[in-house]
């Protein structure tokens, strides 16, 4: 790995990383498109409300970007262990796989955290909810749930590669009744609407966690072998995609389920189980443009539009979270309750639009910002590694991590107290008693958040001595 920062430019660090795998592994210029019109996408649904998506019919394309994303995801999956891991299990969950998944994931993400830490403390809010455990940034930003969903995915990707290899059609069946397991449970054990904020966070966690999505990433693997619409092995498309559409208009429209009888009964009970529009009734369709685009776009970037998709399409993880940095601060310069609740504000509103049409320079700007910081922040992160060696083994970056970390050590105490204090009913008592006071009952939720307290300040001045002591390095600009 350290090889690959020892060369000159950037380009030639992407050229090194592509050869990786000892110049096997081929390079697919659609899957750069996909992710690029991907995270276009993405902007665009964090800049306009729910009516005015709806009204232009967005399940039908805005809203393709993440079953895009997690088709590319099973996709890529199947390269990446095909040629740097043999199909062996033990071979497949090694320390060089975390690494590299730490390094291209977790490192930038906690970059992001930092940075949400500071623009939350310097408008005043910071979030210590429990969603602080699904990877919610203390300063929230849209689309921030995703990172939970490809945090988990690193944890069972490898199994679900493991078991393709072995069992190919078991293994995609098994991928589709994850999901339909995960909605079966939460129609039957936590139906609309929710008796207590416990059963609506358990609900987030089973709607994020990368099981919930496991459908479509699985219809990446199986392409892997073949993206070929008419080959033999895709006959299922053929039906999917028919099925795909018809319950895509109906969620649309409600056409089906207004029939009487048992037909409308039948989609209207459909429609109660499966919750979203990002479920495996939906990704026929998706499915049918990720082959169309894999059979019509070029393999290799040529000129130079294409390779500045390219250059997005790689970029496309960095660019996710500056748009969550970013749109962080849009929605709470239109609306604090926006960040408060996780919800779009409706800007029209807020900013004083005209009309409607003001939304396409507001979604161009957003589109601007996104992509030029998203881009930028790649490019310097591969810059950085010019120096000779990688940039997270570099002093400096230890130093700010163990100064990220003793930060961090307040915000989880808030958060754990806060977690603590739910669970054992100490948010209640005010609600039921004018007074505070410290009994058998309140006792035991008092003094554990007192060992909580005195756990995470030693934490934090442990990560603060640490930042100080490490020895000093040029700081590799």
């Amino acid at each position: 790995m350290a090889e690959i920062y020892e060369k000159t430019s950037p380009e030639e660090i992407e050229e090194e990383r592509e050869q990786e795998d000892g110049g096997k592994r081929p390079y697919y210029f659609q899957l750069d498109v996909l992710k690029a019109v991907a995270i276009a996408f993405v902007v665009m649904d964090h800049s306009l409300t729910w009516e005015i998506k709806g009204y232009l019919g967005s399940l039908f394309w805005e809203r393709l970007s993440i079953p895009f994303f997690l088709i590319v995801m099973g996709f890529n999956m199947a390269y990446s262990f095909k040629y740097t891991a043999s199909p062996d299990l033990k071979d497949l969950y090694t320390k060089e796989y975390f690494k590299r998944k730490i390094v291209r994931y977790v490192f930038p993400f906690l970059i992001l955290y930092m940075a949400s830490i500071l623009i939350g403390l310097y408008f005043g809010y910071l979030d210590t909810s429990v969603f602080l455990l699904l990877l919610y940034l203390p300063f929230w930003g849209p689309g921030n749930w995703f990172i939970f969903l490809l945090f988990s995915s690193i944890l069972v990707f490898p199994l679900v590669y493991w078991s393709f290899t072995k069992y190919p059609k078991i293994t995609i069946i098994l991928c589709f009744l994850s999901e339909l397991s995960l909605q079966l449970l939460m129609h039957f054990v936590f139906p609309l609407p929710f008796e207590s904020q416990l059963e609506g966070f358990l609900v987030s966690i089973i709607r994020q966690i990368v099981l919930f999505f496991l459908p479509a990433i699985g219809l990446g693997l199986w392409f892997s072998k073949g993206y070929n619409l008419f080959d033999k092995r895709n006959w299922f498309m053929g039906i999917y995609v028919p099925i795909s559409l018809i319950f895509m208009t109906d969620y649309t429209t409600h056409f089906f389920s207004s029939i009487p009888g048992i037909v409308g009964d039948s989609f209207s009970l459909i429609d109660v189980i499966f919750r979203g529009d990002y479920t495996l009734l939906f990704y026929g369709y998706a499915a049918l443009l990720f082959l169309a685009a894999m059979m019509s776009i070029p393999q290799k970037a040529t000129s130079s539009v294409q390779r500045f998709v390219q250059r997005v399409g790689r970029a496309s993880y960095h660019i996710l979270l500056f748009q969550i940095f970013w749109m962080s601060l849009v929605y709470w310069a239109a609306s604090h309750e926006a960040v408060y609740y996780h919800e779009i504000p409706n800007f029209a509103i807020e900013f004083g639009f005209p009309n409607v049409l003001y939304y396409i320079p507001f979604y161009l700007l957003n589109l601007t910002v996104s992509f030029t910081g998203g881009i930028l922040w790649y490019e310097a992160e591969k810059r950085v590694g010019l120096k000779g060696k990688p940039w997270y083994k570099h002093v400096w970056t230890k130093r700010v991590v163990c100064l990220f970390g003793s930060v961090m050590s307040m915000i989880v105490m808030m958060a754990s107290i806060e977690i603590v204090s739910f669970l054992t009913g100490l948010t209640q008592w005010g609600i039921n008693q004018p007074y505070f006071i410290l009994n058998d009952v309140t006792g035991p939720g008092v003094m554990i958040n007192i060992m909580i307290i005195i756990f995470f300040i030693g934490l934090c001045m442990a990560f603060i001595y640490k930042a100080f002591t490490i020895d000093d390095d040029e700081i590799p600009i």
